[in-house]
């Protein structure tokens, strides 16, 4: 059984004497043995204490720290030491594994109530009570189950959801200046001065701004009265009158200072601090880089990669899904309504998932204003999804695209051109061009029926007779109205002598299409003596001498369907070439009728007389 991580609980307050020995501030009780002990107060006994203010503010402070494979989370409450005097604290510290106390679950634990899952001897109000014990003597606290605690944070709280709430209450300024100090340094330490909104919301806004596109580890101090202090967190947010450091790298942003012009990158980073705002959390997602970035250079190659006209950084879905509800700024408005747009959007196009194009299809489909004005960039969505649907149908299955398709059907001029490119580039490669599931896919998308005899006229003009042989006989698998229609066409248009010559190959192979004709006139003779006419026309000649005849009843095997003998008896010259047809049908009679004498007759062929 896989146990859920666990976290060691440390509190720290003023007591007399703490689990290290001494008086003053220090640790009281703790689920830590002695030697973790002594190593994490090493890392943040100059952390543990509370900024204090004048005014009597006993918000806590929070600080979220890093270390390799492990992290801590600290609670921060200013206090009265046993005396009842001021300046003292009362710190929770959690520690643990970094994977399981990860970012999300530090900023959603600065908006909790931590007594709602504390053990109840660490509870804040039983510790400011004066009900828990305080000291050396105090029994190891139990361990925390993160697992739990994840639970009730993010998915039973919704903590998360209330910091997006909150980062709207961000100065789009100051998160601009803040996002082009990350860019210009990425990594390097930051402090915020006097920042008018919470540690953590600001901190959850760049993150969710820049977590993916900057490196950094990301931790933080929300509420301290210096960044003079060494090894601080990468974010420290101070009051206007904290001490400042004296040297180092940390860069100061004051909250309440003017934006002023800023450097080269703060365009960009205006842009994307508004591109978030606008469109959401998925637009950053589908542009953030494969790994962060470590320095200004790749970043401003990465910005250059999705600025995709002067002033406009955005990815193209983002603006494609836009369109259509007329949500774009007057910039994008213009770039996407242009011509330069095409191929990008193009390249865009060919890397969604069917279902991310159909539903881009079906929001662009509405007879809107927008989708008008850009008209070129929908006649691209509605050719990429045809394209996509005849590229499923071709490998024997159904695309979803052809649902939307269906709802607002494609023209019929961009399916012919595409078959037209299709057969040409099968043509090119010397490849056979199998139509059969093009035309059904053609059929399912809504394409009007004299639309698909349009595109049943192209094959007739583009196919020599023998593959429309062929063809005929595929499509009457699936699609028999649709190949008595191709017969139809083809024997308009009519052979020549050597395409004649040519198609009885495939003649003798399908016994004259008799099981294509079957399907196509199931239990109709009549239709079927029509059809085989027709075959004969187009294949053989109008009035067949008694040569053709015979190549027909041989090409028929050795069982003719009825309806084929009937259709010969009507275009045959009179004389011998009917006397042929005659005899078979005489021949056929008697073996009908009469016992063979050679033992039990097979069973029919054919049912074209029902």
């Amino acid at each position: 059984m896989i146990r859920s991580a666990r976290a060691d609980l440390t509190v720290y307050r003023w007591s007399d004497r703490s689990l290290l020995g001494r008086g003053d501030v220090g640790p009281v009780t703790t689920s830590l043995e002695r030697e973790a002990l002594l190593r994490w107060n090493n890392r943040i006994e100059h952390l543990v204490w509370a900024a204090q203010d004048d005014t009597g503010d006993t918000a806590p402070g929070f600080v979220y720290l890093r270390y390799g494979h492990e992290a801590a989370l600290l609670r921060k409450v200013p206090a009265r030491d046993r005396h009842g005097r001021s300046g003292s604290t009362l710190t929770h510290v959690l520690t643990g594994p970094a994977d399981s106390m990860d970012l999300n679950l530090a900023l959603a634990a600065c908006r909790s109530d931590w007594d709602d899952w504390l053990p109840p001897p660490a509870r804040q109000a039983a510790l400011l009570d004066g009900h828990a014990p305080r000291g050396p003597e105090s029994e190891l606290l139990s361990r925390v189950a993160l697992d739990r605690v994840r639970v009730l944070l993010l998915n039973r709280n919704h903590l998360l959801e209330d910091l997006d709430s909150a980062v709207l209450d961000v100065p789009e300024g100051l998160l601009i200046r803040l996002a082009e100090a990350l860019m210009e340094h990425p990594g390097a330490p930051l402090t915020v001065v006097g920042s008018p909104v919470p540690g953590e919301v600001v901190v959850h806004a760049l993150a969710d701004l820049l977590g993916q596109v900057v490196v950094g580890d990301w931790t933080f101090a929300t509420r301290e009265e210096s960044d003079a202090l060494h090894e601080l967190p990468q974010f420290v947010f101070v009051r206007p009158d904290a001490t400042a450091v004296l040297q180092g790298t940390r860069r100061r942003i004051d909250a309440g200072a003017p934006d002023g012009p800023g450097g080269p990158l703060r365009a960009h980073a205006a842009l994307l601090v508004r591109l978030r705002r606008r469109r959401g959390r998925r637009a950053l997602g589908r542009m953030r880089p494969s790994h962060p970035l470590a320095t200004a250079e790749q970043v401003h190659a990465w910005l250059e990669q999705h600025s995709v006209a002067p002033g406009l950084l955005s990815d193209l879905t983002s603006l494609l899904e836009a369109a259509p509800h007329g949500d774009l700024t007057t910039t994008e408005a213009a770039y996407l309504g242009s011509r330069a747009a095409l191929p990008p959007v193009r390249l865009e196009l060919g890397r969604l998932k069917d279902a991310h194009l159909a539903r881009l299809l079906q929001a662009w489909s509405a007879r809107t204003p927008e989708a008008d004005h850009y008209r070129l960039v929908h006649e691209e969505i509605r050719l990429t999804a045809l394209r996509r649907a005849f590229d499923t149908a071709s490998q024997g299955a159904r695309s979803e695209l052809e649902n939307v398709l269906r709802a607002a059907p494609p023209d019929p001029d961009l399916v012919r051109a595409e078959l037209d490119e299709r057969m040409d580039r099968a043509a090119g490669r010397g490849v056979a061009f199998d139509v059969v599931p093009l035309l059904a896919c053609a059929a399912r998308t809504g394409l009007a029926r004299d639309a698909l005899d349009d595109l049943t006229e192209v094959l007739v003009g583009r196919f020599e007779t023998t593959d429309l042989i062929r063809e005929i006989d595929r499509i009457s698998h699936t699609e028999p109205e649709r190949a008595r229609a191709l017969l139809e066409r083809c024997a308009e248009r009519g052979a020549g002598r050597r395409a004649r010559r040519d198609a009885y190959d495939m003649l003798r192979r399908t016994e004259f299409l008799a099981e294509a004709v079957d399907r196509m006139a199931p239990r109709n003779p009549a239709l079927a003596i029509r059809l085989y006419r027709l075959l004969l026309g187009w294949t053989v000649g109008p009035r067949l001498g008694r040569r053709a005849v015979h190549a027909v009843l041989a090409a028929a095997g050795a069982r003719p369907s009825p309806a084929l003998l009937w259709a010969l008896l009507e275009v045959c010259r009179p004389g011998p070439a009917r006397g042929a047809v005659v005899d078979t049908v005489v021949g056929e009679y008697f073996r009908e009728r009469l016992p063979d004498p050679a033992g039990p007759r097979g069973a029919r062929t054919h049912d074209a007389w029902g």
